[in-house]
């Protein structure tokens, strides 16, 4: 009993380290990108803040206080003049601040959109930089390992086994799934020669790819009946290739994330958000992955921070660069008193939106956790039943 509460704060403990690991990074970023453009343009910050909540640690540098919070579930950057206090006779005329060269308020729009877009930007830039750096160290994908040989198909007949390995066809070196995939289909009933290793032995064999299913129907492309196997090979790219592979990369996931929102807003798909505890646990069980598993998922997260940001939801990013861009066509801001209507409307969805995702996850680990226990308790249950078989006890009926 004391080494399953032993093993489960530990488990716990690694799941919270990694969760603000990668959340506390993401936030930083998100942060800095706002604080970073303001600098830039001399808009006064007063606060950079990593959580809410009661100051932890600190410093103050300049102007600017930099402050670690209580809790670690996002942060903000206060900029001077950024919510201004109405005037007692006019509440819609914001009160002059002490240094109005320094205001975010008195600056025209297009400083403000730059504040208030960099957050989502510099998500943006994080994950293409980590999207970079993963295809600079090489990609590992599916190498040319058989995983399996199916009964009555060309594959069988070349004498090919689980375990071997393709390394070229008809004298031309492949190493990837997809080229010996390519090959294969485009080759129908076609004489190949394969170059196989097996057991550190090598050899060839012939092999003529048939284009009919295990039915006999026609495919209009070639197979040979091989399923992947383990082995992964590792695709390296140069140094422009790697950045150009970046920018596929999360487009893909952007474009992804886009219209699983749009799916779930239109209910053609069951909304599934997730929250802390989730992003918590998956992101511990990238970890225990692998290094480039973590990156993938920080990358992914990124992402998706960025587009959520950018919501036109008041109290979000997005909520605020949908005000200025009014105020741009309008010639003047939108009134104090709409704003601040807008952002307790933006608060109360925001906050409902958390206790949804909150419960979908502690609902979905809840169950995951209680299906695990019963199939675990199933089997032992099954392996007492094969003792009981297979034990002379039971055969001479307990003699």
């Amino acid at each position: 009993m004391a080494m399953q509460v032993i093993n489960w704060v530990m488990s716990f403990g690694q799941t919270i380290f990694w969760a603000v690991l990668v959340l506390g990074l993401l936030i930083f970023i998100h942060e800095l990108g706002h604080h970073l453009v303001a600098k830039c343009l001399k808009i006064g910050v007063s606060t950079f803040s990593l959580g809410f909540g009661r100051r932890i640690w600190g410093f103050q540098r300049g102007e600017t206080e930099y402050r670690v919070s209580l809790i670690p579930l996002g942060g903000y950057v206060k900029l001077v003049g950024e919510d201004p206090e109405a005037q007692p006779d006019n509440p819609d005329v914001p009160k002059e601040p002490d240094e109005p060269e320094k205001s975010f308020y008195l600056r025209p729009v297009s400083h403000r959109l730059a504040v208030i877009s960099a957050g989502p930007l510099f998500n943006v830039a994080l994950a293409i930089l980590l999207s970079w750096g993963l295809h600079l160290g090489g990609i590992p994908v599916p190498g040319t390992w058989v995983g399996g040989v199916l009964p009555d198909t060309p594959a069988q007949k070349a004498n090919l086994q689980a375990g071997d390995h393709i390394v070229a066809i008809d004298g031309k070196r492949i190493r990837k799934w997809s080229e010996l995939v390519e090959i294969v289909r485009r080759n129908a009933d076609e004489k190949l020669v394969l170059t196989v290793e097996r057991d550190r032995k090598s050899f060839e064999t012939s092999i003529i790819p048939t284009s009919k299913s295990a039915t006999g129907k026609e495919l209009g492309y070639g197979r040979i009946g091989i399923s992947i196997g383990q082995g992964t090979y590792t695709e390296r790219f140069g140094f422009f290739e790697s950045l150009g592979k970046g920018f596929e990369q999360n487009y893909r996931i952007a474009s992804l994330t886009v219209i699983t929102l749009y799916s779930m807003l239109t209910k053609t798909i069951p909304a599934d958000i997730g929250g802390p505890i989730r992003i918590s646990v998956v992101a511990a069980e990238q970890a225990q992955r692998g290094f480039r598993y973590l990156i993938m998922f920080t990358i992914l997260l990124s992402i998706n921070l960025a587009i959520l940001n950018l919501l036109p939801i008041p109290v979000l990013d997005g909520g605020h660069i949908f005000f200025l861009l009014i105020e741009a066509l309008r010639g003047k801001p939108i009134s104090l008193r709409v704003r601040e209507m807008a952002m307790q409307v933006g608060t109360v969805l925001l906050i409902g939106l958390m206790i949804f995702a909150t419960y979908k996850d502690s609902v979905y680990y809840l169950f995951r956790s209680d299906s695990a226990t019963i199939t675990k308790k199933e089997e032992q249950k099954g392996k007492s039943r094969d003792t009981m078989k297979l034990s002379p006890e039971s055969q001479k009926g307990g003699k």
